[in-house]
């Protein structure tokens, strides 16, 4: 435990909490960038400026067939990159992750890397038809600095929460990200669909989006620069190190080779990268698939913003699920699996109906999700009361990746516009708990005198998952031009997933990392 973090909390519980907050406020500011540019905006962009280069190479085929082939060929480049950049940020992230551990400069890494990736966020501004190269290069830039970004977040956690609030920090962390990353996208949506009304064009109305994101991410950056304090941190190399680059990489390969000691660490992120796979791929190719499949921009935005939306309360009932003191456990247990079976049960009405308009789609979740609520709160937290107590950390997410499963499932027999929004609801429904809670049991597993470098290597598995699940795509979108087959295969990343996490013990890991930190303190006294 964090000898800091304790006597904060010992003699000032305000203070405390109020650190918690604005730690969690970098979410906020970072997922400007996920949601607007990453997963909404830049994905459809991309193939619009992209698209007309592609067609000019067609030959000796219809302009239907040529524009069909360009926006294939674009979209599976597109997923190529993403595998590329996340690559490169799973490279960079455990040298960054043990560098601020010999330096003790976790959150100014964090602050420098956030600067430099706003910049580049906003010079997407400048994007037009025919710069797809560059447009790709910002992307891969700005995505290596988003991500590292988090990795660096992610270490202080064990240093601004005690470990009982582990769960309620990450999974506040994750809501705050989809919150201030919603009303940005909100705000951006409003604008796009009122480019004409403001004399701007539809192309100019996302460039502006673009601008927006690297301000916001750098703006909503320094309340958590001035608030949150570099943490105390014990480390055996603090102070003493005069090469710490060099060291960072020596200490690498030392804990690659001393990896038995952590081997529940290990395991968990071994089943984290499967997972993360899966993970990784909806969000960051679900505008891509529905712009492939047809579906107009307006649409895919307004089920991602909608995304966002869901995603809040359902990040914090994830987080209060294996929380043992809170009383209504039951009720979000029931309310999760409640939305897990009837939204499939209201995709097969879509399907059978066949034609079903957006604001009838709307009406039957709010009704769907308005009758899970009253069921969950009377019948629900009493049906589910025995079984909830059943229900630890791993489990919890355990039952968010079994519900993920669906979605790939139902990506590959989707056939109307309603199944995309209750998708989109779906993902929203586990996305953030699944995540938070995941942040959560690797924390548990960890010494967090060295959180920076472990941080880094759950940097390396997270961004590593982002790789094999868009190259898995691209793959099979080559070989059998089916977007529905290239979803599907994603499935299979959830399932391993499943089998390795059920195998950590949680238990024995946590053990080993707190026998590591009394190691450190030991040796410090000496």
């Amino acid at each position: 435990m964090n000898i800091d973090t304790l006597t904060l909390y010992k003699n000032d519980d305000t203070k405390y909490r109020r650190r918690i907050f604005w730690w969690s406020l970098y979410d906020w500011a970072n997922h400007a960038y996920i949601t607007t540019t990453a997963t909404t905006y830049f994905p459809p962009y991309y193939l619009a400026i992209a698209t007309p280069v592609f067609m000019r190479a067609g030959t000796g085929m219809t302009e239907e067939a040529t524009k069909a082939l360009a926006r294939d060929t674009a979209s599976n480049i597109f997923a190529f990159t993403v595998a590329f950049s996340l690559l490169v940020a799973a490279l960079l992230a455990p040298v960054i992750g043990t560098y601020a551990d010999f330096t003790d400069q976790r959150k100014r890494l964090l602050v420098r890397i956030t600067v430099a990736g706003g910049m580049l966020a906003s010079l997407m501004f400048f994007l037009t038809t025919g710069m797809w190269i560059l447009a790709l290069v910002l992307y891969l830039l700005t995505q290596v600095a988003v991500n590292i970004a988090l990795g660096l977040n992610s270490s202080l956690l064990p240093h601004i929460a005690l470990p009982k609030d582990m769960n309620r920090a990450s999974s506040l962390g994750y809501a705050m990200g989809y919150v201030g990353g919603g009303i940005l996208l909100a705000v951006n949506t409003s604008v796009f669909l009122f480019a004409g009304r403001l004399g701007i064009s539809n192309d100019v109305a996302v460039r502006i989006a673009f601008l927006s994101v690297g301000i916001w991410w750098i703006g909503f950056t320094v309340p958590f620069a001035i608030n949150v304090p570099e943490p105390k941190i014990l480390s055996l190399t603090r102070n003493r190190s005069k090469a710490p680059f060099r060291d960072s990489l020596v200490q690498i390969v030392k804990t690659f080779h001393e990896i038995r000691k952590y081997k529940e660490l290990f395991k968990m992120l071994i089943a984290f990268w499967f997972y993360m796979e899966g993970i990784g791929a909806i969000i960051l190719l679900a505008t891509i698939f529905g712009a492939v499949l047809g579906l107009h921009l307006k649409l895919l935005i307004g089920t991602l913003l909608m995304t966002q939306m869901v995603a809040f309360p359902y990040a914090i009932i994830f987080g209060r699920i294996p929380d043992t003191s809170n009383t209504w456990r039951g009720a979000y247990l029931s309310m999760v699996l409640w939305t897990a079976f009837t939204l499939p049960v209201a995709g097969m009405y879509a399907q059978a109906v066949g034609i079903l308009s957006i604001p009838r789609t709307f009406l039957i979740l709010a009704v769907d999700q308005a009758v899970g609520v009253l069921l969950s709160l009377s019948l629900g937290r009493l049906l589910f009361a025995g079984i909830v107590k059943k229900i630890d950390t791993r489990r919890a997410v355990l039952m968010g990746l079994a519900i993920y499963v669906i979605i790939p499932v139902w990506g590959y027999f989707l056939k109307t516009k309603a199944e995309f929004f209750m998708i989109g609801w779906l993902v929203g429904t586990v996305q953030g708990g699944t995540q938070a809670l995941s942040r959560t049991i690797y924390t548990s597993l960890l010494p967090s005198s060295k959180s920076g470098e472990f941080f880094g290597f759950y940097g390396l598995s997270e961004k590593f998952a982002g790789i094999l699940g868009p190259l898995l795509y691209g793959i099979v979108g080559q070989i059998t031009h089916s977007p529905q087959s290239s979803i599907l295969s994603i499935a299979v990343f959830f399932i391993i997933g499943i089998i390795l996490l059920s195998r950590v013990d949680i238990e024995k890991g946590s053990k080993a990392a707190l026998e590591e930190e009394q190691a450190v303190e030991s040796s410090l006294m000496m």
